[in-house]
């Protein structure tokens, strides 16, 4: 498991006291709000102030208290301690965590997870089989049947007629 989470990339200045304008990776803004520290590239920097202006963070870390010193920031790439970030509700994971994960039927490799593609009704899952051939795959409790994260493992039950036979 990584221990940083990338939460958002700064994407220009606000104001003229240093505060970086920041497209958070995120739906959990409120979470970040209440963040005491971030790392930048890798640093670990402290945060004075953290709001939200529509579907972005207005971001100001100490230290920085210039309209030049927060555009040499711009395009590094926040992240988040593990240990900070929110908790998560029982049967929930981390994007992060997923990724990367093998995928199985019936103890049959499918592919690795390559991308979660986030729609209205549910997520779905890109697995890349070796082949190199791309399957979609529904992330709803009546096909993904178990996850270990610690096995980096996700045991599925595909829909009939979701898959040629030539997939596999």
């Amino acid at each position: 498991m990584k221990e940083c989470f990338e939460i958002g990339i700064v994407t220009g200045v606000h104001g003229l006291k240093g505060d970086m304008k920041v497209f958070p990776y995120s739906n959990d803004l409120e979470n970040l709000t209440k963040q005491a520290y971030f790392l930048i590239e890798g640093k670990h920097m402290e945060v004075s102030l953290v709001r939200m202006q529509g579907k972005f963070l207005i971001v100001h870390i100490k230290g920085v208290e210039t309209v030049e010193s927060a555009q040499e920031m711009k395009n590094s790439i926040l992240s988040l301690n593990r240990e900070n970030a929110a908790p998560l509700a029982t049967g929930s994971y981390y994007m992060v965590d997923l990724i990367g994960c093998k995928v199985f039927e019936n103890n049959i490799l499918l592919g690795v997870l390559d991308d979660i593609i986030e729609t209205g009704a549910n997520d779905v899952y890109s697995v890349i089989s070796k082949n190199n051939t791309e399957l979609l795959i529904p992330a709803l409790k009546s096909v993904v049947k178990n996850i270990s994260i610690k096995d980096s493992r996700i045991d599925v039950l595909l829909p009939e007629g979701l898959v040629d036979d030539e997939y596999i």
